[in-house]
C-alpha cells in the first residue's frame, strides 16, 4: 500500500513538473532591452512551420518557401510587439487586423495569383 502511493505521488509529481515546463515554453513572450527587442525562442520554429505549411499545400518550389519564411519571420516581431504592448485590446485588435493586410500584401507579391487565391481559401476554412 505504502509502495502505491509513494509510486502515485511520484508520478503526479513528474506530470506537474512536465506540464510546467511546457507551459513555462510557450509563455515566452518578447522582452525589450534598450533599442533591442530578444524575441521568444520559438520565432524560428513558427516560421518554419508556417513556410512548410505553404509548401505542402501550395506546391511551392524551395526559392519561394524560402521567401515565404523570410517574410513570416519578419511579420512575427511585429505581431509579438503589439500583443505586448500597453495598450488597449481594441487598439491591439485594430493593430493586429492593419498587421495582417500587411503580410497579405506580402505574401501576394510572394506567390503566384493562382496560390494567393488558394491560400486565402485554405485561410478561410
Amino acid at each position: 500500500m505504502k509502495k502505491a502511493i509513494i509510486l502515485s505521488a511520484l508520478a503526479l509529481t513528474l506530470c506537474g513538473i512536465k506540464a510546467k515546463a511546457q507551459t513555462g515554453e510557450q509563455a515566452e513572450t518578447p522582452v525589450k532591452k534598450g533599442n533591442e527587442w530578444q524575441m521568444p525562442k520559438d520565432v524560428l520554429m513558427r516560421s518554419k512551420k508556417f513556410a512548410d505549411g505553404l509548401k505542402q499545400s501550395l506546391s511551392l518550389d524551395d526559392a519561394t518557401t524560402k521567401k515565404v519564411f523570410n517574410a513570416y519571420l519578419g511579420n512575427t516581431k511585429s505581431v509579438d510587439e503589439i500583443k505586448v504592448a500597453q495598450v488597449s485590446e481594441k487598439e491591439k485588435k485594430d493593430k493586429l487586423a492593419a498587421n495582417q493586410q500587411e503580410f497579405l500584401k506580402t505574401l501576394q507579391g510572394i506567390l503566384t495569383p493562382a496560390q494567393y487565391a488558394m491560400y486565402l481559401q485554405q485561410k478561410k476554412q
